[in-house]
């Protein structure tokens, strides 16, 4: 039975005879799955049908029930116990309209798989045709799972404007605590509204300005609210960015404990024993840590929805997925070392990663050194332009920035002038980090100033 079961396509008649009901009891239910196709159906006799309906509800706005009852008379039977006007009265009473759009995403996702089940059969045909170069073969797979994925996550882009006050209203009505969560900064959620749902943000600095202090202080906020974290280390492995999360938990102002000292072994037994009643309280939190290097966009989002389910099985909501960094992603090969492309591709893929998982994805990103070449070394989104569409892609754009780690390594004569002025300003945002929020598509761009000590991975707001 399971062996059958393996071989047949993917398909569910029931599901395909509820989207049926819910169109034959209520017509205007057409519209509304009108992304649907019929050789989205399995059942030869579900796609005749639904393409009669189709073609009668854009002709004359009805649904002709004597030309179904025909095509149901003509075509072979999905049982054969039941009379035409029974198989009829099957499907009105099992449809669902309420539910139709998200009956027609599961028929969708059947269709999906049944033509992914297609091409693995040509795959596995051509892999042993030594007359196809492999690489050729493979490129050809990769094409056609890519055209299958995109026409997958085609929706229906428009509304009614009776169904866009409506869904105005039903956003009014909405619990909006669930939309958005806590960055783990004050000062940082007065302007963004926290982290919200569906929103692909980056995150982007040259090395050594705190993109990731920040990134890893905001997870261990968000997962402390009850959300479900992934984060995708690309870079770092899991042992030293956990250092790190400890170093955070273990700071409380005078009291430090730098991560560099937890890496290296060379704590007191003081130290020991705090490390130890802190990963005793924070092992539960839900973090899930990923460090496979290597990964193409389409496995990290693969793998989110993965950790989503597992997420779900303890009764806990996937929120935020962290990637560190963009620039570590690997490409899938399709645009052939087209580095604007690829990136393209890869920022198009996670912002579809944010709205299929209703989740917030925030990208790391590293800046060029174009930076460095110019006085006015704060970033600008300019500086990401060279970055294929992520200015285009994302929602928020911020940049992390330490002016004291230039001021840090400028030269100036002893006793000069200069030097005067490089010590004062360096005094003055020597623990300190600030957050540009270049590009904000829900709320004004700003500048959020906060503490930070870098040495023990810690951001907090200021005082």
């Amino acid at each position: 039975m399971l062996d059958q079961a393996l071989r047949e396509p993917p398909h569910d008649i029931e599901l395909e005879q509820a989207i049926l009901g819910a169109a034959l009891f209520r017509n205007t239910t057409l519209d509304k799955i009108g992304n649907l196709q019929p050789d989205d159906f399995y059942e030869p006799l579900h796609q005749a049908l639904f393409a009669a309906m189709q073609e009668q509800w854009q002709t004359s706005k009805a649904v002709n029930v004597p030309m179904l009852r025909r095509i149901i008379q003509e075509q072979p039977r999905v049982t054969d116990e039941l009379s035409t006007a029974e198989y009829l009265q099957r499907l009105i009473s099992i449809g669902d309209a309420s539910n139709v759009y998200a009956l027609a995403e599961q028929q969708r996702d059947y269709a999906s798989r049944r033509k992914l089940v297609e091409i693995a059969g040509s795959i596995d045909r051509a892999a042993r045709d030594f007359g196809v170069h492999a690489l050729e073969t493979g490129n050809i797979a990769l094409q056609a799972i890519d055209d299958i994925m995109a026409a997958a996550r085609v929706k229906r882009t428009w509304r009614t404007a009776g169904e866009a006050m409506r869904e105005v209203m039903d956003y009014l009505l909405t619990d909006k605590t669930d939309l958005s969560m806590t960055t783990g900064f004050q000062g940082l959620d007065r302007v963004i509204g926290g982290w919200r749902r569906k929103q692909f943000a980056i995150l982007a600095g040259r090395p050594g300005m705190g993109k990731s202090t920040v990134a890893l202080g905001s997870l261990l906020r968000t997962a402390q609210q009850g959300v479900g974290v992934v984060l995708f280390s690309l870079e770092m492995d899991r042992v030293s960015m956990m250092a790190r999360c400890v170093s955070d938990l273990a700071w409380s102002g005078d009291d430090r404990l730098p991560y560099v000292d937890i890496l290296a072994g060379t704590l007191s037994q003081r130290q020991e024993e705090k490390v130890g009643r802190i990963t005793a309280h924070y092992e539960k939190l839900p973090i899930i840590v990923d460090e496979q290097r290597g990964l193409m966009a389409a496995e990290i989002a693969a793998r989110a929805r993965t950790y989503a389910k597992q997420f779900e099985r303890d009764g806990i909501k996937l929120g935020l997925v962290v990637v560190d960094h963009l620039g570590l992603i690997k490409p899938s090969g399709r645009y052939a070392g087209n580095k604007v492309n690829e990136v393209g591709e890869i920022s198009d893929a996670l912002a579809t990663l944010a709205k299929d998982q209703d989740v917030a994805v925030v990208a790391l990103q590293q800046l060029n050194r174009g930076t460095e070449g110019r006085e006015n070394k704060r970033p600008t989104l300019a500086d990401l332009r060279n970055s294929g569409d992520l200015e285009q892609d994302a929602d928020l754009v911020c940049f992390a920035y330490r002016q004291s780690y230039y001021l840090e390594r400028t030269k100036c004569d002893p006793g000069s002038q200069a030097e005067l002025q490089r010590q004062t300003e360096l005094e003055a945002c020597r623990n300190t980090l600030d957050i540009l929020i270049a590009k904000n598509r829900n709320g004004p761009t700003d500048t959020v100033t906060m503490f930070c000590d870098m040495a023990s991975n810690v951001v907090r707001d200021l005082a």
